[in-house]
Order: C-alpha cells, then structure tokens, then sequence
C-alpha cells in the first residue's frame, strides 16, 4: 500500500481501465490510413471505368464508319465514300448517318491506303477525343477491302 493507503484500488482500476491515449492514437492513425488507401482505390476504379466507357464508346464510332464503308456498293473504288481528315462528330457527307451515342466528344478520320496491283485497299478509321493530340488516339480501326 502506499502512503495514502490507495495502492491496490489504483492498481485494480488501471487493470481494468479502458485503452489508454497513445493506444487509441495509433488505432485512429491506422483506421485513417486504411481509409485514405481504399478511397483511393476506389477513385482509380471510377477514373477507369470512365476512360473505358469512353474508348467504348470511341470504338461504337469506328465501328460505324468502318461498316458503312463496307456496306456501299463498290467500296475498293469509292463508292460512297471518300478519305476524310481529321473531323468532329457529326460527320460531313458520306458519313452523315455516323452516330454518337455518348456524352463524350470524339474527332474522327479515315484514311485510305492502295495497293493497285492486289487492286486492295486498307481503310484506317481512327478516333481521338476531341482536341487530344494527333499522337494519342482511343482508336484505330483498319480493314482490308477487295474487288470481289
């Protein structure tokens, strides 16, 4: 016991006392570092499901151009369509039909490569997001055309 005869009531109460400041301080410091690693985690997550629903969307658009191309009536000579540099969606004429079903903006060209004696053509659809350097497209298409 001590002078003041409280010895083993002190003692008993600090057994069964709760945490003390620099425990709960570490326990706190850790809860908020777990928190600011998962809001992180979870702030990439949306940033990529961003860019990816925009490169789907950019490659709704190529695939577009590059099926109306196939679909004229003789596309290694073409019929129905023509070279196109870089544009804004909406399209000019032929590509008028050329829809976008997204929010997102989108430049798009198409250019046109041919080979006379295979008589091939490769057509290259390429879309980037609208004022994005000319060195970062979301997407480019090719596609080889014939003459049967």
């Amino acid at each position: 016991m001590d002078r003041f005869g409280r010895g083993r009531a002190a003692r008993r109460r600090r057994a069964e006392g709760g945490f003390t400041l620099a425990e709960l301080m570490v326990a706190v410091s850790l809860f908020a570092f777990a928190c600011v690693f998962l809001l992180h985690t979870l702030m990439a997550g949306m940033r990529f499901a961003s860019r990816s629903g925009e490169r789907a969307a950019a490659a709704t658009v190529a695939m577009q151009v590059v099926e109306q191309i196939r679909a004229s009536a003789n596309p290694v000579w073409e019929v129905n369509w023509t070279p196109l540099p870089r544009t804004p969606v909406p399209l000019p004429d032929p590509y008028a039909g050329i829809t976008n079903p997204s929010p997102y903006a989108f430049d798009v060209a198409v250019d046109m490569d041919r080979d006379e004696v295979l008589t091939l053509v490769t057509v290259t659809v390429t879309v980037w997001r609208s004022g994005a350097p000319e060195a970062q497209p979301l997407v480019r298409l090719a596609t080889v055309l014939d003459d049967k």
